[in-house]
């Protein structure tokens, strides 16, 4: 579904939209604010405005009250899903994979979404 996310804009801007929009339903369900978080936290565009769309990363927030950042990297060249705690920030924690692990990447947003 989101194959040609690198390549075509509109998919990629699909593709982020519907991290954001998994998010926004992860809070509601927990019962969770989501005024309690930056979300994007990271800025991804050039100083022009221009989108980077490379994927690094495709959803990031931050959890206001607490300081607990999540960032979601897509990377082609990965065949597993990949997550750690940044050691230079500490409070990051970082899921790394590609598009045909979504689901597992999803799963990753939820567990954080629950612990806030």
């Amino acid at each position: 579904m989101f194959n040609d996310y690198l390549h075509n804009p509109d998919c990629y801007f699909r593709l982020e939209r519907s991290f954001y929009e998994f998010f926004r339903l992860e809070a509601q369900t927990n019962k969770i604010d989501i005024k309690e978080f930056k979300a994007p936290y990271y800025n991804t565009t050039f100083s022009n405005g221009t989108p980077f769309m490379d994927g690094n990363p495709i959803f990031s927030a931050r959890n206001e009250a607490n300081g607990q950042i999540l960032r979601v990297i897509l990377d082609q060249d990965t065949d597993e899903l990949v997550s750690y705690r940044d050691k230079e920030l500490g409070c990051e924690l970082v899921v790394i994979g590609n598009v045909n692990l979504l689901e597992e990447i999803k799963r990753k947003i939820a567990e954080w979404t629950k612990i806030q």
